[in-house]
């Protein structure tokens, strides 16, 4: 049976999307409205935290944050 272990981590949205492109309601939830040129930045971060074996679980975005939660299988050697 697979073993995993988690990490969770919050990215600040206006450093990676310019804040003209992010629109957020009175509840906090916010929304990427169009994005000229792609989300390069944004795939930047995801594709490290790829290379290091680490799976995207879910993301959720509040207040211009976005919360990501991970988890990377536990390799454990085993002895015969």
């Amino acid at each position: 049976m697979a073993r995993w272990k988690y990490k969770s981590n919050i990215i600040d949205l206006t450093a990676v999307l310019p804040p003209e492109f992010i629109e957020c309601d009175e509840k906090g939830y916010c929304e990427v409205i169009g994005l000229p040129g792609g989300l390069d930045r944004f795939k930047g971060i995801l594709d490290k935290e790829g290379e290091s074996e680490w799976e995207l679980v879910q993301c959720h975005t509040y207040s211009n944050k976005l919360l990501c939660i991970w988890k990377k299988e536990v390799k454990e050697a085993f002895v015969s």
